[in-house]
């Protein structure tokens, strides 16, 4: 049974173990090559609370899935652990919670993986963010890898024994049905979409069948009111719905990634999704880009699309990894698109970056900058199955008003340490946008991070974002699930200079040490 932690330790760096990875095993089941979605979230106006400030204090709660942790002696059952912020960044002790907590529905079973996934805003604006969980591998019935999602509900005391409502596509007045291996809540973002205030909640499942598609893929979009999420008014969205460019077509992966923000700066959110696996007609690139321009009510108010045929060099399954920021001082938001199965040279998935600054008419491949690391200022060199890319997540890191980027390379090797990973940190600037001037390469090896290289640690799996002291800067967050039972290292940055890096285990957030095999920290706050 999953409880409050009640003593704080906090611990040395995580014991490096060689044994095969079991969540290896876990992720590979999601079949994607980046399963952690990074979501711009903006919340509703008058009294919404901040996205992850579950209690309602102003600050920020570091939260951080572990799906592959034993839950009542179920593996691969998943958890997620919340410690409060404070002024000093995220308090020492915490609470986890799981299929086997108070007021969650369901029970925990082998491979859920609940925690694989999560987002947060205020969905129902009562001051407390609330958090959307995934469980993406759970059965429903007969049905394996149907999926299900948990809304935890903040309150005063946290989101632990809380209110807690559960969907699935049985759900009723949820779109769809049931499919076997079909994944609901694969992806997740948060934003207000149809203008009323309320953040709302986009759930992407580029395994869905759409048109008799197989793979196609979908998004649902619940809407967010008073009383908080519901399937009722719940719409699902493909490529057939009005106003959304293109068409379903068998392995499209529509909703791989989404993400939501104003885009064109009309005051309402846009629905960004990367469609991984589009086939580009004419060419053999693989990857695109649909802009959803809010309102969206039951279908959006227009659509932008941009595919991988139009730009130059990212052809290889173009939209692993999204992150949306202002990247430049104007009113528009930008687009991050990580492309890491990309060849750079001869060197296949050493992975690209590409950003997309946006404008009153949206996205445009007229704006756009790449970057490697071929790229002069970022250090390196591409390699095969480097996945630079794999993820991303942005956030103002210097405090200079302009938001910045961290891109995980999940299976870096440094040196001999094949896997190993690496992060590298670049910053945006009012007039330049993201530049490599400055750039921060961070790594096990690093001078002051904590911990030391090791085959599979895959340091950078995941990164994420947030203001973990509330001073106003917000921390990049890197992840290295394969490093013992999983490290999250809480970066401050400035162009050319890492200020601290302190690394976290479950040991540090009041828990036991964890087994190999939790992947603690394979998805985090953005």
């Amino acid at each position: 049974m999953a409880e409050k932690a009640d003593t704080a330790d906090t611990g040395t760096p995580a014991v490096r173990s060689r044994r095969p990875r079991a969540w290896h095993v876990m992720v590979a089941l999601l079949a994607c090559t980046a399963v952690i979605t990074t979501a711009a979230l903006t919340s509703g106006s008058g009294g919404a609370a901040v996205p992850y400030d579950f209690n309602g204090d102003g600050l920020p709660d570091l939260t951080v899935g572990l799906p592959g942790n034993t839950v009542n002696g179920h593996p691969g059952a998943g958890s997620v652990i919340i410690a409060n912020g404070t002024s000093s960044g995220p308090a020492s002790t915490s609470v986890r919670i799981d299929q086997q907590s108070p007021q969650v529905p369901g029970a925990a079973e082998d491979g859920d993986s609940f925690g694989q996934n999560f987002t947060s805003a205020d969905f129902n604006n009562d001051g407390y963010a609330d958090l959307a969980v995934s469980s993406p591998i759970e059965a429903i019935g007969d049905t394996q890898g149907a999926g299900m999602l948990t809304v935890h509900y903040g309150s005063s005391g946290g989101i632990y024994d809380s209110r807690t409502d559960s969907f699935t596509e049985d759900t009723a007045g949820m779109p769809g049905a049931v499919g076997w291996d079909e994944i609901f809540t694969y992806s997740l973002a948060a934003g207000d979409l149809n203008g009323d205030g309320y953040a709302d909640l986009a759930l992407g499942q580029p395994l869905d069948s759409a048109g008799g598609k197989a793979n196609a893929g979908t998004i649902k979009v619940m809407f967010g009111s008073a009383s908080g999420l519901s399937a009722a008014d719940t719409v699902q969205i493909d490529q057939s719905t009005p106003n959304v460019p293109g068409g379903p077509e068998p392995e499209d992966r529509f909703g791989e990634q989404v993400a939501i923000g104003d885009i064109n700066g009309d005051g309402v959110g846009d629905l960004v999704s990367a469609t991984i696996g589009e086939q580009i007609t004419g060419s053999s690139d693989r990857g695109s880009l649909h802009v959803m321009y809010g309102p969206i009510t039951d279908a959006p108010a227009a659509g932008g699309y941009i595919d991988s045929g139009n730009v130059a060099g990212i052809g290889e399954f173009a939209g692993s990894a999204l992150a949306l920021g202002h990247f430049n001082d104007d009113p528009y938001l930008d687009v991050a698109v990580g492309v890491s199965d990309q060849e750079i040279g001869d060197r296949g998935a050493a992975g690209r970056l590409a950003v997309f600054y946006g404008d009153a008419n949206g996205l445009s491949t007229d704006r756009v900058d790449l970057f490697d690391q071929d790229t002069p200022g970022i250090a390196g060199g591409p390699e095969s199955e480097d996945y630079f890319g794999s993820s991303l997540a942005a956030g103002d890191f210097d405090g200079d008003g302009v938001d910045d980027l961290i891109v995980g390379m999940r299976s870096e090797a440094i040196g001999s340490a094949t896997g190993s990973g690496a992060a590298l940190v670049l910053f945006g600037h009012d007039t330049a946008g993201i530049t490599s001037s400055g750039a921060l390469w961070i790594d096990q090896d690093t001078a002051g991070v904590p911990g030391v290289v090791a085959v599979g640690d895959h340091f950078g799996w995941t990164v994420g974002a947030l203001d973990t002291d509330g001073n106003g800067r917000v921390e990049p967050l890197v992840g290295a699930p394969g490093n013992a039972a999983g490290t999250v290292t809480v970066l401050k940055v400035r162009p050319g200079t890492l200020e601290s890096a302190v690394a976290l285990a479950e040991k540090d957030l009041g828990w036991s040490a964890g087994s190999d095999g939790d992947a603690f920290g394979i998805s985090l706050a953005h």
